[in-house]
């Protein structure tokens, strides 16, 4: 699988966190939506469910940035500068090779978690019996994110196969056509496409001790994934889209592990995680729908990987 890089330029604000399983989930509504249901059952979804998926994405970064590898937070630093460590989130490029080569950094090259902006709006709730704004607890919060002027572009990550590259592309410019995330129909969520994706085989190119891997997307490991390591997780509650027409659309919480997570690995193999069956994420009476309805919903949770010295955390 090639190592590619997607840049793309947010024309709008965002409510949905620009996760890998959420991107590649996307995609396939993409693929879903155009009526190619060969493409998303027997090229996408059955190799996936295999352990051989046709492409794994990163999660989006501003910029050139990188995820700090979550091994660094356990190095033995200053007392003055723990407090910097724990809130550092990104590294330059040249930063994140150093830290694959083993190669010490300085506390002030790991950079806070302030490139992206965080905006509350109030929005109305409609009164079905009026069509018109309730009079009482009409409004609620709504979160909206912003890229910062630091940047004006993401970067996403993706290992793909030679035969899927033309359909990736294909799907990723269609994506960028309907936009990313909640409430694209309001606006938010748009971007476009900047360019070709470019190689970024200069991520598996490092000299490394031992084996090692580090994650650059948020997913969650298969049965058969590297246990040593260390890794930050969080929960995250999904939902099915809309075009299955059922009533209860959300899907059981799913433990998840946060880009830079790190793990030894004698043979990495380039990327890490699973593909969770409906199975496992949706209720009973939910799987029975959808197999009377002959559909399958699937949670993509995989993760780009690439090679990390791993003597700095064993």
């Amino acid at each position: 699988m090639k190592l590619l890089r997607f840049k793309i330029r947010p024309l709008s604000a965002w409510r949905t966190p620009w996760q890998a399983d959420t991107i590649a989930g996307m995609l396939c509504w993409a693929a879903a939506r155009l009526g190619e249901r060969d493409l998303l059952e027997d090229v996408i979804t059955a190799p996936a469910l295999r352990g051989s998926p046709p492409f794994v994405f990163s999660d989006a970064f501003p910029g050139d940035l990188l995820p700090v590898p979550v091994t660094l937070r356990n190095h033995h630093w200053p007392e003055n500068e723990r407090k910097t460590i724990k809130r550092a989130r990104w590294l330059m490029p040249n930063d994140f090779l150093a830290v694959q080569t083993g190669k010490s950094i300085e506390a002030s090259k790991l950079l806070p978690d302030t490139f992206f902006v965080n905006n509350g709006r109030l929005r109305n709730t409609l009164d079905r019996a009026t069509q018109g704004t309730a009079e009482h607890g009409g409004l609620w919060p709504s979160a909206e994110t912003w890229l910062g002027k630091e940047h004006n572009y993401l970067s996403i990550y993706a290992r793909v196969t030679d035969a899927f590259m033309p359909d990736l592309y294909r799907l990723m410019g269609e994506l960028s056509q309907t936009g990313f995330g909640a409430d694209r129909s309001a606006g938010l969520g748009q971007f476009e496409l900047i360019g070709k994706p470019e190689p970024a085989d200069w991520l598996d190119a490092q000299p490394v001790e031992g084996g090692g891997c580090v994650a650059l997307s948020s997913f969650q490991p298969a049965a058969d994934n590297p246990t040593v390591g260390y890794w930050e997780t969080f929960v995250k509650y999904g939902k099915l889209g809309p075009d299955f027409g059922l009533e209860n659309v959300f899907k059981r919480p799913l433990l998840m592990f946060r880009p830079g997570a790190c793990f030894a690995m004698p043979s990495p193999t380039g990327f890490l995680g699973r593909t969770v069956p409906m199975e496992e994420l949706l209720s009973s009476d939910i799987v029975d729908q959808l197999r009377v309805q002959n559909r399958q919903a699937v949670h993509f949770a995989f993760a780009v990987s690439v090679p990390v010295c791993n003597t700095s955390f064993l």
